[in-house]
């Protein structure tokens, strides 16, 4: 049996917000990226919700 790890709800939507605001400062376009950063971040939390109902 796989053991899982738990994670914070919402930790993978600070991540993405988190990335999001690093590459649009280092791109000059935080504006995009920030709202980029969100989306990635709801994908990732969707993804994951959608893994753990499989099993």
């Amino acid at each position: 049996m796989r053991k899982t790890r738990k994670i914070i709800p919402g930790a993978r939507l600070a991540f993405g917000i988190i990335l999001g605001c690093i590459v649009g400062y280092l791109t000059s376009n935080t504006e995009v990226w920030f709202i980029l950063g969100i989306a990635i971040g709801a994908a990732l939390e969707y993804g994951n919700k959608k893994a753990t109902t499989k099993q």
